[in-house]
């Protein structure tokens, strides 16, 4: 192999592996526990400001939830409330939340305090809940919801 087909190899090795690191370090370098931590913050921010652009851009397009009483909703459905004003929440509050990160997806676990108003309805409610995330388009965007409501938050199914 003459030294010049030699060099050229070097030099897309080279740079194949800083494209690859570059995406690697942009994607995952900075994700870490906190960064979802303060996503969950920003989507309880966006749903009680009821901000429409945050929430737009947040939801995957393929985004479902899996609401407490045990019906679904599409991304349409749950934009659709926040745009119509008949889902006003007050306060959230999440707690003990747990991070997994695999690679380009990552879950999100904890427990949400939940006050507010629906169709002019107040209610409370606490909930156990689980956020997928998906890394697409140089950003976390939330591709699934699921919450449960716990009426006892220190009884466990298990105790005694």
């Amino acid at each position: 192999m003459n030294r010049l087909a030699l060099r050229s190899i070097i030099l897309l090795l080279v740079v194949g592996l800083g494209v690859i690191t570059e995406g690697a370090h942009s994607q995952s370098g900075t994700t870490n526990e906190k960064t979802f931590i303060l996503l969950q913050h920003d989507w309880a921010e966006a749903r009680k400001k009821s901000d429409m652009a945050f929430l737009e851009n947040f939801y995957a397009s393929e985004f479902t939830v899996g609401n407490m009483n045990g019906f679904e909703s599409s991304r349409a459905e749950d934009l659709a409330m926040f745009r119509s004003g008949d889902m006003k929440p007050a306060i959230i509050t999440d707690s003990e939340m747990k991070v997994t990160i695999y690679g380009q997806t990552a879950m999100v676990t904890g427990f949400e305090h939940l006050e507010g108003a629906y169709k002019g309805h107040p209610g409370k409610f606490d909930l156990r809940f689980t956020n997928v995330f998906v890394y697409r388009d140089h950003r976390w965007q939330l591709v699934r919801h699921q919450s449960t409501p716990i009426s006892n938050r220190q009884q466990s199914m298990f105790a005694s």
